[in-house]
């Protein structure tokens, strides 16, 4: 399971390269070793879960361009990789929540950037995406892979 993540927002006019490159190096490059560790192993193994953890922001949130497409490299990725081991037992999924009731939003590196609450009129509980997770790496979930399923409190149902 890759769980790791920081936010560093940006307009365009203020991007950072350095804020991009940490993003990118923890989201993306982080997870790309994890999975080449591991996918082969588990492949060859004949039996293996690995769940990712995105964001709904993937999809594209103004000032969190660069997050949102390291987030989106992640849901690419886990697809491709579904597709190298869906023969051989292994399933990998992503998770990609709303705004989670985690520490990075009380972040101080992205103070002035406040998250959108959920239409649910609550943030995401990480105890929601914890079991969403636990499922995913169990043998129930084994007809599940190469999908990236969004916990967004109904924000996805806004227009």
């Amino acid at each position: 399971m890759h769980c790791a993540g920081i936010l560093r927002p940006a307009s365009l006019g203020a991007l950072d390269a350095a804020h991009g490159e940490a993003m990118w190096r923890l989201h993306v490059q982080a997870c790309t070793q994890l999975a080449d560790a591991l996918l082969p192993r588990m492949a060859q193994a004949g039996r293996g879960r690995m769940v990712v953890i995105g964001s709904r922001v993937a999809r594209g949130v103004a000032g969190r361009s660069q997050y949102a497409a390291t987030k989106a490299a992640l849901a690419s990725l886990a697809r491709s990789w579904a597709a190298e081991v869906v023969t051989r037992g292994v399933t990998v999924n992503t998770i990609s929540p709303a705004a989670t009731d985690t520490g990075m939003l009380t972040d101080p590196a992205r103070q002035g950037t406040p998250s959108r609450m959920p239409p649910i009129g609550r943030l995401i509980r990480p105890d929601e995406i914890a079991s969403l997770a636990a499922y995913l790496l169990s043998p129930a979930a084994a007809a599940i892979t190469g999908r990236e399923i969004q916990v967004c409190g109904g924000t996805s149902l806004a227009p």
